[in-house]
């Protein structure tokens, strides 16, 4: 199955979101929600670098999205929110290249980090993340139910961070959806 690709958004991808969805292969659908999908050159350099070095498969993955354009990677305008969150001490520069790039460029965020979350949504942002790509290829039947909650425990197995009361609400939802 295809997703929907949106004519009327784009989205700014953190490091997070885009990992651990090319992690279990669903980075090149999720992409496709949006009608651009963008990282700052920073976020992308910290995704990406320590990956080369022990040439993983989701850093193989994301450098064929970028060759390929579905994924481009964008420099950071000097702007006014930029310059204020560079004296956040809780997020880093990568962080903080992803919430100033997706204001500038009017887009949806994806982060899973809270203090990411926080920030970008005391910017006003549209905010989603791993979880909210997951659920929109479930909405859209990219996937089904029983593949969404597959993939939601692949994310936990791999590292994903969410508490135990998100988790449980997630796998919840695509439990009931596979009720039908």
């Amino acid at each position: 199955m295809t997703p929907a690709r949106s004519t009327a958004e784009a989205a700014v991808f953190d490091g997070s979101p885009l990992v651990f969805l090319a992690q279990v292969g669903l980075l090149r659908e999720s992409l496709e929600l949006f009608a651009a999908s963008i990282i700052a050159d920073s976020p992308r350099e910290e995704a990406l670098g320590s990956g080369r070095q022990s040439s993983t498969p989701e850093t193989t993955a994301i450098d064929v999205l970028l060759q390929e354009g579905l994924l481009t990677s964008q420099a950071l305008p000097d702007t006014p929110l930029g310059r204020s969150l560079a004296g956040n001490p809780r997020l880093s520069k990568a962080d903080r290249d992803s919430i100033a790039l997706a204001s500038a460029s009017g887009a949806r965020l994806l982060a899973d980090d809270s203090e990411v979350r926080a920030a970008a949504k005391h910017a006003g942002l549209a905010l989603g993340g791993t979880l909210c790509a997951l659920f929109e290829l479930v909405e859209g039947r990219s996937l089904t139910p029983e593949q969404g909650i597959e993939h939601l425990d692949r994310f936990v197995d791999l590292g994903w961070d969410c508490s135990a009361r998100l988790y449980r609400a997630a796998r919840g939802a695509l439990e009931e959806g596979a009720r039908g």
